[in-house]
């Protein structure tokens, strides 16, 4: 059945039926010293969780072959922790109350430092000199006119600047505003990842177009002072257009783009030109729209954007925390996955080679007593006697050496082989993929993945984590000192038992009188005498070597059964980790980010005019580039609906604690599309929609990721025009 439904925002005008259906509501001041306080509180409990799941699975890992496997993942998950008790410790000591925040953000050499000069009338100590990587730190000052603090970083995409980068991403979660400078020459690639990570960061950002005409000489200035629209150029539109590809493929949006002309804007307060030129060059550097931006920024919305910032902090650290703990939890269970997988296959593939090493042991006494058959017939028995038994003596002794060497040797060759099918089992596991070991059904994980490109760590993933994994399994290959003891015990006890059928000296007697015989029958009764007796004394070897060589193969059987059981025994160690680490992700972390979100969007709406609906509000999921989902009861539900709320620095997306799950991930996709929506099937924990117009990617993947985090159904997408059915979007 298919069915369509129109867009969901309400419009102007609606706050009155708001009013008229729910009574008055007044906006509310939130007390950022409050909210600190309760963020803080919150995050040291997590910190202090997270360190006893350290600490417990570095005990239960002690010496276990396993710990290599997890050691880079149980050590970023220490780091992780580190790194959340300085936040909370960072956070507990700042001033909540300090000037909007903007942040000066951009690639190398594109005026950022002649901007901040301006912008906080410094002395133009931190304008560059055309040289990569002029500005190697950051510096916060004042910007007076407009109220708020600025803060200059170095730029990103210099050769050999990473140490930059970092310098200048270190200030983003401290950000009310990003002000990204861009230029009128073309994105770098390492300008465009900036940009991704900062909408992974979940930032605002405007944008301040920078023209990079030089205006310090005579032809430059005289163009800027009477033909400014030359200067600037007209392809402002094809300038933002790799911006905004950057910033929509990972769902994130700039709030305005201001095109300017910072060396101009910086020269005419400079005093070098007389008042009239100063001013119509102050004039035509635009720098006045910018101005205006940020004073717009700052004055209104300066408290929520303070409320969002102080929670970005420990946000992002909770995240980095879900990630570290999904990456350990993936790796623990690809290495269990793995381990108790190459136990299966040792084990058969070892019991086979035992069975074959019995038969070359079985075939070995054979030829020994096959070999003592064929003396039997070629001894000389013109020999006396004592001569005779003399020779069967040093005959009996090589049988038994080499019942003693075949027993040994195929200990020997038993031991080197089961290494090599050790060795080889752990190459074929080592080429198994992790794609069976990312569980994306649960918050813990879709979150977890979210915070690895949040946190940056561009070669930290869940596929190199894995990687530790299997290296551990190839590291931890079976055939330890143990089985190799327990095969050569085997061999040394087996050829003690069966050489105790040749321990004593074997005599051949005569019997009857050999006075009255001729030379040829007395020869003859001889050999005979020999033959019987040796057949005998083999018959009666052969028959004791048949289950001692049995009792060999169960030994070695009991031998192979032993390590893998040992082999098991070591898994749990893996399997307790995974436990705990599932327990901190469950019940610690992912209710501490369900609790910030809640709180914040509660903070949000109470700030907006919402006061009911936000002391109504039962849970909330935040995900950047959607917005708030936050589920209320029926009227408050109904409330938020008639009026939503328009001047919210983020978008609050409104569900109902009485629909189902299915219903809820649609109102979220209808309220953040807003646009007509077809319903194509639902299931219970899916659903298949059509958007009758095109979505950027970045978007819909948002929105995606929001319903699914949100109500738990994956949200299949499908976009459609006039002629049909054009492309299907999911993401399980």
């Amino acid at each position: 059945m298919t069915w369509r439904i129109f867009s969901q925002p309400g419009t102007s005008g609606q706050g009155s039926a708001r009013e008229w259906i729910s009574g008055s509501d007044d906006s509310s001041s939130t007390v950022p010293a409050a909210f600190r306080a309760f963020l803080v509180t919150g995050g040291r409990e997590v910190s202090r969780e997270l360190a006893r799941a350290s600490q417990a699975i570095d005990v239960q890992l002690g010496t276990s072959e396993h710990r290599r496997s997890l050691e880079g993942a149980v050590d970023r998950l220490r780091h992780s922790v580190v790194h959340l008790e300085a936040v909370c410790e960072s956070l507990a000591d700042r001033d909540v109350e300090r000037p909007f925040r903007v942040v000066l953000m951009g690639r190398t050499m594109a005026g950022k430092s002649t901007l901040f000069e301006y912008l906080s009338a410094g002395d133009g100590d931190r304008v560059g000199d055309g040289r990569q990587r002029y500005s190697r730190d950051s510096c916060v000052r004042v910007a007076k006119e407009i109220g708020v603090e600025i803060v200059d970083t170095p730029g990103v995409g210099a050769m050999d600047g990473r140490e930059d980068y970092e310098v200048a991403f270190g200030q983003v979660a401290d950000a009310d505003l990003i002000l990204w400078v861009a230029t009128d020459q073309a994105t770098q690639e390492q300008t465009g990842r900036a940009l991704e990570r900062l909408s992974d960061l979940g930032k605002p950002i405007l944008v301040a177009l920078n023209c990079l005409a030089d205006v310090t000489d005579e032809i430059g200035l005289l163009d800027m002072l009477e033909e400014p629209g030359l200067v600037f150029g007209g392809d402002a539109e094809g300038n933002l257009a790799p911006i905004r590809r950057h910033l929509l493929r990972a769902g994130g949006r700039y709030i305005d783009a201001v095109a300017i002309h910072a060396q101009a804007a910086e020269l005419a307060r400079s005093g070098s030109l007389s008042v009239e030129e100063s001013r119509i060059l102050h004039a035509n550097s635009r720098i006045d729209s910018l101005i205006s931006a940020l004073r717009f920024q700052a004055d209104r919305t300066v408290e929520q954007r303070r409320i969002v910032s102080i929670c970005d902090n420990l946000r992002l650290a909770l995240l980095d925390a879900a990630s570290a703990l999904e990456d350990a939890r993936a790796t623990a269970s690809s290495a269990l996955t793995a381990s108790m997988g190459m136990q299966l296959e040792f084990r058969k593939r070892a019991l086979r080679r035992v069975d074959d090493a019995h038969e070359e042991t079985k075939a070995a006494f054979a030829a020994a007593i096959a070999a003592r058959e064929r003396w039997a017939e070629s001894v000389d028995v013109d020999r006396d006697l004592d001569e005779i038994n003399e020779r069967l003596n040093r005959e009996i002794a090589v049988l038994r050496t080499e019942v003693e060497q075949s027993v040994a040797d195929a200990g020997q060759r038993l031991t080197a082989d089961l290494k090599g099918v050790a060795i080889d089992v752990a190459d074929d596991w080592a080429g198994l993929g992790v794609d069976g070991f990312q569980d994306l059904g649960g918050r813990g994980a879709v979150w977890g993945n979210r915070a690895v490109k949040a946190g940056g760590r561009f070669a930290v993933g869940l596929g190199g984590l894995a990687l530790g994994a299997k290296a551990g399994a190839v590291a931890g290959t079976f055939l330890t000192p143990g089985l190799g003891t327990a095969i050569g015990v085997v061999a040394g006890g087996v050829i003690g038992l069966a050489v105790s059928f040749l321990g004593l000296d074997r005599f051949i007697d005569w019997i009857g009188d050999e006075i009255f015989r001729s030379a040829a029958e007395v020869r003859e009764r001889r050999r005979r005498k020999v033959r019987d007796q040796m057949s005998e004394l083999l018959t009666k070897l052969r028959d004791g070597l048949v289950p001692e060589c049995d009792r060999i193969r169960q030994d070695w059987l009991d031998a192979v059964e032993d390590e893998v059981a040992r082999q098991y025994a070591a898994c749990a160690v893996l399997e307790r980790s995974i436990a705990v680490l599932q327990r901190v992700a469950s019940d610690e972390v992912e209710p501490a980010i369900t609790r910030i979100d809640t709180e914040l969007g509660r903070e949000l709406l109470r700030c907006t005019g919402h006061e009911r609906v936000a002391s109504a509000v039962i849970r909330a999921t935040r995900w950047r580039g959607a917005g708030i989902a936050v589920e209320v009861s029926g009227p408050n539900f109904t409330e938020l609906t008639l009026d939503p709320t328009t001047e919210c620095v983020e978008r609050i997306v409104p569900t109902s604690v009485h629909s189902s799950a299915n219903t809820n991930a649609l109102q979220i996709i209808r309220y953040l599309a807003d646009r007509e929506v077809t319903v194509h099937e639902t299931g219970s924990d899916t659903l298949d929609i059509a958007l009758n117009e095109p979505v950027a990617p970045g978007a819909w993947e948002a929105w995606h990721a929001l319903a699914r985090v949100h109500t738990g159904v994956d949200v299949r997408i499908k976009e459609t025009d006039e002629g049909g059915p054009r492309d299907e979007r999911s993401r399980a």
